[in-house]
């Protein structure tokens, strides 16, 4: 193929067909390669609207997809390829990056019922995940390899547990949470967010827990 007189035709032609051919190549593309391409202008888009019951379905439906060994393709490893890392573990890992993120919108919209639901699903996948599921495969995996903030996806859904919960509902949803991070050098940052996202009620609540469970809320150093 002449890229040269390929790019020279296509400067001539109208935007649809440009637009169909990026479809086209998009959906041709490996994720690696997508996120080369676009993913600088994808993250540069701003935050749309998020409706939280067609949001709910879909992780529903993530959920039973991850469960069901839907994204786990295992290979032999070698000392050649203990590198690589199948395209639907990287397709699993941008999908909870995106429902991460969604989930997060409905914790700035003031939806925190749905925010709720949608991130117990997801915190639940992702606990499984850690705890060495069949979920997806690679000699190297965790939940480091979720893309976005994960401090930002704690603390929206603390917040919307807060709004959400009593006292004792609070803590209950909060220490898995807070127990994950202190394993994890408290990276989330969950202790901080609860505390901050919690009344006074739950605050104390949370405290009591936290210090009858002995979980570490400060760095070791």
């Amino acid at each position: 193929m002449d890229r040269r007189r390929l790019f020279e035709a296509l400067a001539d032609e109208e935007p649809a067909v440009l637009l169909d051919l990026l479809d086209k190549a998009y959906d041709e593309m490996k994720i690696d390669q997508r996120n080369r391409v676009f993913g600088k202008y994808a993250r540069s888009l701003p935050p749309e609207p998020v409706d939280g019951e067609a949001l709910l379905s879909q992780i529903e439906g993530f959920q039973e997809r991850s469960l069901s060994g839907y994204y786990y393709e295992p290979f032999a490893i070698n000392s050649k390829n203990w590198t690589y890392v199948p395209e639907e573990t990287k397709k699993w890992f941008e999908e909870m990056g995106d429902y991460l993120k969604a989930s997060r919108q409905l914790t700035a919209q003031g939806d925190h019922v749905h925010a709720v639901a949608c991130f117990g699903i997801l915190y639940e996948l992702i606990e499984a995940l850690d705890s060495d599921e069949e979920i997806v495969f690679a000699e190297e995996i965790g939940s480091w390899m979720i893309p976005g903030d994960k401090k930002d996806y704690v603390a929206a859904y603390m917040t919307s547990l807060a709004e959400t919960m009593g006292p004792e509902e609070f803590t209950q949803a909060a220490i898995p949470l807070i127990r994950r991070d202190s394993r994890q050098s408290l990276s989330a940052r969950a202790y901080k967010s609860a505390i901050r996202a919690a009344n006074e009620e739950q605050r104390e609540r949370l405290e009591a827990e936290v210090q009858r469970q002995e979980i570490r809320t400060e760095p070791w150093w």
